[in-house]
């Protein structure tokens, strides 16, 4: 038993020390623009995020994912794979951009996408929802949404054939003035006869016509994580140009008197999908030239640190840390000192099998895919409670057997472990406790098509847990309808 004195310690302790930036007080400077074009391509078991920054405004250093009001994501890109959703499973998201003062933008307009089951693919009717916008005399630009289907789409503009498009919007350019233009999307991989799966019509505006022939060769000199360098030759022919415009997809994006450009402003691991125009003294826009598809550098050369850690004397054995990455990791590494002490998929840790009133120096490293780890955040000192100091040893034998699907969209999950007498057993999933159990078992009810890292500690009559176990990843199975 505690003595009153642990247990009015223990009541007086239990505060949360803070390191980094606390995210309550009002920061200034101007705010970002908000993202735009947010759209989704949804498979089986997530979501995969995108969307446009616009130019103009201040510099944007991160992105704040939103579903249902609560951030989901952060990252420094314009993309975000929302993975392991769970099958037949529908969610809203908005998108916000946060300046390097840490100023958010308003949302984006809202995504809403639903989970689909294997053996349900949409065919080759899935629409495409297609627009037109910024139309002139010689040009006007298209974009769409990819949808469920395959997103190799065809687009025809009065019965010229683009072939297969990449991305989610196009510029066109070298039309005719005050003509009237059908622009139609079709399924690469269908039947060539499918009825059109986005379809829009317009007219080009009165003016004169570009004669000048389309840029070729476009080339790229150089390639940053936020910027890239592009070139095409002058026209062989002496063909007047007055300038030249630079597209990613359907936005101008440069500007430029001579046959070069260095687009800035952009995000790591981003694809674009350039574009050049020939321009005449009126701004006529000549045909364009061949898509340039190429991605900035894929790692940050300034990475961001985690930032707002906090952490929580839970009892006398056990520490809660949480955190934020204004980035997407694969994974975190929490340091006592500069040993690792837990390695985790998303923010937050538990620490348990610690001594009592024993102090701990904090720090975490975010594991970025395919780059450097990001710098450690700056050290927190937190001490566990007061308390006896006998603790348990770390559970044995802890397993998971074959998850078993039980209908369309849920599957059991059925975990064990050897008891020992007098212990209770509690399970964690990353940094959430599932649950408290006697005995050696447990079986849990999730929805397909999840992932779950699950963790086991024992417990003592005081409260006081065990080392973890080892982690156990389990992606939950799913029905694949017929």
């Amino acid at each position: 038993m505690r003595t009153l004195a642990a247990t009015a310690a223990a009541l007086t302790a239990l505060l949360t020390v803070l390191a980094g930036t606390t995210g309550t007080a009002a920061a200034a400077g101007p705010t970002p623009l908000a993202p735009a074009d947010l759209t989704g391509s949804v498979a089986v078991t997530g979501i995969s995020l995108s969307w446009r920054q616009p130019a103009g405004g201040p510099a944007v250093a991160s992105f704040r994912v939103y579903e249902g009001g609560a951030v989901v994501r952060r990252t420094a890109t314009t993309s975000a794979p929302m993975q392991y959703l769970g099958v037949n499973t529908t969610h809203t998201y908005t998108v916000t951009a946060v300046s390097s003062n840490g100023v958010e933008s308003p949302p984006s307009a809202p995504f809403t996408g639903t989970t689909w089951t294997l053996g349900m693919a949409p065919q080759c009717d899935e629409p495409a929802p297609l627009t037109v916008f910024d139309v002139t005399s010689s040009a006007l630009s298209v974009r769409w949404s990819v949808g469920r289907a395959s997103p190799q789409l065809a687009l025809t503009v009065n019965g010229r054939d683009y072939g297969i498009v990449p991305g989610t919007s196009l510029r066109v350019g070298g039309l005719t003035p005050d003509t009237a233009y059908t622009i139609a999307l079709r399924r690469a991989n269908c039947d060539p006869r499918t009825a059109p799966v986005g379809y829009a019509t317009t007219r080009t505006l009165p003016g004169a016509t570009n004669a000048t022939a389309a840029p070729r060769n476009l080339a790229t000199t150089a390639r940053t994580d936020r910027s890239v360098g592009l070139t095409w030759p002058a026209p062989s022919d002496g063909s007047y140009v007055h300038q030249y415009a630079v597209y990613d997809g359907a936005y101008r994006v440069a500007t430029t008197w001579t046959p070069s450009a260095t687009v800035t402003g952009l995000f790591h691991g981003t694809v674009h999908r350039f574009t050049v125009a020939a321009l005449d003294v009126a701004g006529n826009e000549s045909e364009h030239s061949p898509v340039l598809s190429l991605s900035t550098a894929a790692c940050p050369v300034l990475p961001p640190s985690p930032s707002r850690v906090t952490a929580t004397a839970v009892t006398a054995s056990t520490l809660r840390l949480d955190w934020t990455l204004e980035s997407t990791a694969g994974s975190y590494t929490v340091l006592d000192g500069d040993s690792a002490v837990a390695t985790v998929t998303d923010p937050g840790a538990v620490l348990t099998g610690l001594a009592p009133a024993s102090p701990h120096s904090l720090r975490v490293v975010g594991s970025l895919p395919g780059c450097p780890d990001t710098p450690a955040s700056a050290p927190l000192t937190v001490t566990t409670l007061p308390g006896p100091t006998d603790r348990p040893v770390a559970p044995l034998g802890f397993r998971v057997a074959q998850p078993t699907v039980v209908n369309t969209y849920d599957a059991d999950v059925p975990l064990s472990w050897t008891p020992l007498p007098g212990l209770a057993y509690r399970l964690y999933d990353g940094a959430t406790v599932v649950g408290t159990y006697p005995g050696n078992a447990v079986t849990l009810r999730t929805r397909g098509a999840e992932r779950h890292q699950y963790r086991l500690t024992a417990v003592n009559a005081n409260g006081d847990e065990s080392p973890p176990t080892a982690p156990v990843d389990v992606i939950t199975p799913f029905l694949v309808a017929p």
